[in-house]
């Protein structure tokens, strides 16, 4: 499965590549996939996840879900089309609390993720075994002032979408 690096010298930049996976998840429809973010604290992991949901179309405040556990945003219909099987909701995971299989349970994690609506999960390391395979696992290192991101695909949707980023690269 294919992989895409992505050096961001700045938070524009970690912006920017937010708001292209989010156009490149609009190009295939919207399709209900899995994103995975892992990094340190501080790694700028929310900061791209707040661009993606931007770059879809949410407006107002977009809060961390790290006490709440799940933060979920309704899409807006002028921007997008959406087939009768999906949703228009995506899904905002923060595990960094989470403490055991109780909580995923108590938030009903598994029917979030049902591959109906985009959900990005930020720590997924923290439910080991509980989560599907990411379509696409993004990992977020900071170098020097920037970070520089990984994009691995883990499906062929993962791969529709790194494939898409990389030819508005050319």
């Amino acid at each position: 499965m294919p992989t895409l690096t992505r050096l961001c010298p700045d938070e524009a930049a970690t912006t920017a590549l937010g708001h292209a996976l989010a156009a490149a998840l609009r190009a295939r429809g919207l399709p209900g996939v899995l994103l995975t973010l892992r990094g340190d604290l501080g790694a700028g992991k929310t900061t791209l996840a707040r661009a993606i949901l931007r770059g879809l179309g949410v407006h107002g405040r977009i809060k961390s879900p790290t006490y709440a556990l799940v933060e979920r945003y309704t899409l807006p219909n002028s921007l997008l089309e959406f087939n009768e099987n999906l949703e228009k909701q995506v899904y905002h995971v923060d595990l960094y609390r989470f403490s055991s299989e109780d909580d995923w349970h108590d938030a009903g994690l598994r029917e979030l993720l049902d591959g109906r609506s985009p959900c990005l999960v930020e720590w997924p390391e923290r439910a080991p075994g509980l989560l599907p395979r990411a379509d696409l696992d993004i990992v977020v290192d900071p170098v020097g002032e920037g970070r520089r991101i990984q994009l691995h695909s883990g499906s062929l949707e993962g791969a529709a979408l790194i494939e898409l980023l990389a030819s508005n690269d050319a």
